[in-house]
């Protein structure tokens, strides 16, 4: 386990790693010649090692939160969580650091220059290098308030959310859109990124339970091994691909080399925790190979974070115009239905999600149909439907013409928020899973079918549920990013267009739950609540469509502006054009979920009036004869009164 005598070597262990890659890397602090921004050994080495120990940190904290969350008993979870706390402010003092020495790295200033009056006020935030480890110090303080305070289960499954995107705020600036395959590059960076934290993270966290032999731990902890270090090695061979130009990079620069390092490391430390399995279903002692796993694993952090500032062997693409080096593709030519239909610019954020939802719907009626358990068909269709729907309007041609033109944007933003949902929600992904997954074993731990019903019955999702908050998110949001320069922001970058994609979807999942789900929810509405929030945001709608057509400037015109191809004239037609699509598109499938409701409303009321009529044959009527009765007793009463 890890002790007062081994933590010091591990530790150097990593930092060794981190040097060494410098060096195999060229990374390491040269001269320059003299005229060019130069920060100097201290800032040089500075980034380097404050990377390392906040990637470190990060990984410890990562870790224990995973593990108290899924597989460590909840006895002793406050001393836990207080040791976290702690953690995190150290995580949050170093995250600030990194970003400071970043921020001076980029700009080519000594230690001097970089503490005079306005330089960090003003290029803190700015540099996308050193926001992302302001972001991280954000979060961290965030957990480590939290940790002190929270009391149930769900406030755990927040923190490790919280702490996975501290860890994930810095990859995503990790690689420049003129290399090439960005969205791969930034997807794969971080699944790179949370998978090694959650293996090695995890790992140091239960050490103690290995070493005593509790089955259940280490079960638990294989199982997320095993699926981390698949994440690992497929993310890995995407990152490596969309950073090195050929083969023979991985002999002849140092990236290539480095990598090869890092994969044979890696390697080795897989291969040791195989034989550590074997060994604990014989009962033998592990203590030497756990040494020499978490030895391994500390090397191959360092070569990591030296990784991370080493230069690409792939070298930037020359496009045409200034325009297209923002964008970081080639102008499209102009659209035609088959460019927009047939053609492809993946976003890997989106379709690696939309494979793994097909993967789990796929295997979960599989699993049902071997148990002799029937699983509507409809359903099934309806969900490939949504899953494909939500791929075209994310990586097919529709994804790149909206990247350079206002009215492609809208035919995606309508696809994505008013007609996947519907599918979606009438394939019930939730009541599958209820269906498929086991039900509870563990006392001490949730398995994921009670995740899913603690998080479907959260106050949290009573909230987010509210017809007036459901509403508002659908419909007002539309308003705050389109009208507001904050579109044009998220244009911008690459993280803000995924994050606005999700938005969309999400958004539309969520209002298509709550007027024509059939999956449990927090809240059960009437029917003609349902229709009511279905008319209004028809109303929203249309009026928003209106605006956009009305107006005397161009949507988004501070992007599109600068992005504006040579077959694009007027960017206020384009937008008007937009606000068309907005119109004729968002109004059909809003008119068809007024229809569905509808439907299941009358759907309802037939089944209530057959129930009765069940029943009625039951009991001869019981309920009926029972309130003539009343009535006849009433009668009565009143004729004796008068």
């Amino acid at each position: 386990m890890l002790t007062k005598t081994n933590k010091p070597l591990l530790v150097s262990l990593s930092f060794a790693g981190l040097i060494a890659g410098l060096f195999v890397g060229g990374s390491n602090w040269q001269p320059v010649a003299e005229g060019l921004p130069d920060a100097g050994p201290v800032v040089t080495w500075s980034v380097q090692l404050s990377k390392l120990i906040f990637t470190g940190i990060g990984i410890v904290i990562f870790g224990r939160l995973i593990a108290l969350t899924f597989f460590l008993s909840s006895t002793d979870f406050r001393k836990v969580l207080s040791k976290v706390s702690v953690l995190a402010n150290f995580w949050a003092a170093i995250a600030i650091v990194t970003a400071i020495a970043q921020m001076s790295y980029v700009l080519g200033l000594d230690l001097n220059r970089t503490f005079e009056p306005g330089v960090i006020s003003t290029y803190l935030f700015d540099l996308t290098s050193a926001r992302g480890y302001v972001i991280s110090a954000v979060l961290a303080i965030a957990i480590s308030i939290l940790a002190l305070t929270i009391k149930s289960e769900n406030s755990k499954l927040f923190l490790v959310v919280l702490a996975g995107a501290a860890i994930t705020a810095p990859l995503l600036n990790s690689h420049a859109a003129s290399l090439g395959d960005h969205s791969m590059a930034l997807t794969s960076s971080v699944v790179h990124g949370l998978s090694v934290s959650a293996w090695v993270g995890a790992l140091i966290a239960v050490i103690p339970n290995i070493h005593a032999g509790e089955a259940k731990v280490v079960t638990k902890f294989g199982s997320l091994a095993k699926w981390a270090v698949l994440a690992l090695a497929i993310s890995g061979t995407a990152a490596t691909y969309t950073r090195l130009d050929s083969i023979s990079d991985f002999w002849l620069t140092g990236y290539g080399q480095l990598v090869v390092i890092k994969v044979s490391v890696f390697i080795a430390a897989i291969s040791l925790a195989g034989k550590i399995r074997a060994k604990l279903a014989k009962n033998i002692s592990v203590a030497k190979f756990l040494t020499f796993e978490l030895a391994f694993l500390a090397m191959a952090i360092g070569f990591g974070v030296a990784l991370q500032n080493t230069q690409l062997s792939r070298e930037s693409i020359v496009l045409p115009s200034a325009a297209e080096e923002i964008l970081g593709f080639e102008f499209p030519p102009a659209p035609t239905a088959t460019s927009y239909i047939f053609g492809w610019h993946p976003e890997w954020v989106l379709l690696t999600l939309s494979m793994i939802g097909l993967a789990m719907y796929t295997y979960g009626v599989a699993k049902l149909k071997r148990k002799g358990i029937t699983w509507p068909i409809g359903r099934t269709i309806a969900f490939i439907i949504g899953v494909s729907l939500m791929i075209w309007a994310s990586s097919s041609g529709i994804a790149k013409y909206a990247m350079v033109s206002f009215s492609a944007h809208m035919i995606q933003h309508m696809v994505l928020s008013m007609i996947t949902p519907i599918f979606l929600v009438l394939s019930a992904p939730v009541t599958l899973a209820l269906r498929v997954l086991p039900t509870q074993s563990d006392p001490d731990h949730r398995n994921a079918r009670e995740w899913i019903l603690a998080i479907v019955h959260s106050n949290y999702a009573r909230i987010i549920t509210h017809p007036i908050l459901v509403l508002v998110i659908f419909t007002f949001g539309l308003y705050g990013v389109y009208f507001t320069p904050l579109f044009a922001d998220l244009m911008r970058s690459h993280t803000g267009h995924v994050f606005m994609e999700l938005h969309f979807l999400l958004s539309g999942f969520l209002f298509a739950f709550m007027t024509v789900g059939v999956d449990p929810a927090p809240r059960q509405l009437p029917h003609w609540s349902k229709l009511m929030m279905v008319l209004t945001a028809l109303g929203l709608h249309t009026f928003f469509a209106l605006a956009i057509m009305q107006s005397t400037e161009p949507i988004g015109a501070d992007w599109y502006s600068q992005v504006q191809p040579p077959w694009i004239y007027n960017l206020l037609k384009d937008s008007y054009a937009g606000g068309g699509v907005a119109w004729a598109v968002g109004e059909i499938p809003t008119l068809i979920l007024a229809i569905i409701v509808v439907a299941q409303w009358a759907r309802s009321d037939s089944r209530l009036a057959n129930r009765m009529d069940r029943a009625a044959q039951r009991d001869g009527d019981s309920e009926l004869k029972a309130y003539n009765e009343r009535l006849a007793r009433l009668s009565k009463s009143d004729s004796a009164n008068d």
